[in-house]
Order: C-alpha cells, then structure tokens, then sequence
C-alpha cells in the first residue's frame, strides 16, 4: 500500500476513534440515571463500557505501532551515569 494511503486510511480510523468516544460519553451520561438505582446494573454497564475501552486501546496501540507497556511496581534503580561526562 502506497505511503500515502496508509496514512489515510490510519487519519480515518483516528477520526473513528474519536467519534467512538464521544458516544461513548454520551451513552454513559444518558445511562447514569438509571444506573442509581440498580447495582447490578451499574456492574453490567462499567463491564461493558471497561470491554469497549479495552478494544479502543488495543486498537489505538495497533494504529500507533507501539508496543503496550506492562506497568511495574517497585523500587527504582539508581541512575546510570558515565564517569566520563
């Protein structure tokens, strides 16, 4: 594929992205309402939403071309210097 088809079809899917997300804003302030009431529910609806995020993620990730980054706990190492500098 041509270089700049690539990119072109990349700035479309970007723009999907972005539009996903505002419905995505607009479906959970239209659902807050009736979530209130119902626990069970309000966990349906954050498992559902927490699917979607995951994919829109992954799919960023795939755009990017970057690999995703494993969170790491614990204690610093000291700073590496060069003796010569």
């Amino acid at each position: 594929m041509k270089e700049w088809n690539r990119e072109r079809v990349e700035l479309h899917m970007l723009i999907s992205l972005a539009r996903s997300q505002r419905a995505l804003c607009r479906i959970i302030e239209s659902v807050a309402d009736h979530v209130e009431g119902s626990e069970q529910l309000a966990g349906h609806v954050a498992d559902n939403l927490k699917s979607i995020s995951d994919y829109q993620h992954a799919l960023m990730l795939k755009l990017m071309k970057q690999p995703a980054r494993k969170r790491v706990d614990g204690k610093p190492a000291k700073p590496w210097l060069n003796k010569h500098v």
